[in-house]
């Protein structure tokens, strides 16, 4: 007799415990009837508004000072970088411009190359001889 009163006992107790189990949230806590919170041991933070353990809202709130610190940082920097000194602003009247690199040679078989093409494109285009080499070569480009 005494062992189906302990049967039921034990299983009125479980039962008790999985209702309370089936409470907890994802983070790994419940709240009680008085409205206080209880958290397991591996409980996690990750339920804002609800029942969290102890110091969950404190770390959110640091990381979000942390954040807000790093993104005005990068902002300050990158505002720097923006930023022109004066001194680099205006171009230096006695600064003399770059001095154009010398054209390189052509090797003998692509100036022999060149000469036939000349003399095709002037087979082609008799009234091409009277006009510079930069006239011509700005007239072959828009004729492409």
């Amino acid at each position: 007799m005494w062992l189906v009163r302990a049967a039921v006992v034990v299983a009125c107790v479980l039962s008790v415990g999985m209702a309370v189990a089936s409470e907890r949230n994802a983070c790994g806590c419940y709240q009680t009837d008085s409205g206080a919170c209880i958290c397991d041991k591996k409980a996690t933070c990750g339920c804002p508004g609800s029942c969290e353990p102890q110091g969950c809202e404190e770390r959110r709130d640091k990381a979000l000072q942390k954040e807000i610190e790093l993104e005005t940082k990068k902002a300050r920097e990158a505002d720097k970088q923006r930023a022109v000194p004066e001194n680099e602003a205006a171009p230096k009247a006695d600064a003399q411009p770059a001095a154009p690199r010398p054209a390189r040679a052509l090797p003998p078989a692509q100036v022999k190359q060149l000469a036939k093409l000349l003399d095709l494109y002037f087979a082609a285009h008799p009234n091409a001889r009277r006009e510079t080499a930069g006239d011509l070569r700005d007239e072959i480009q828009r004729a492409r």
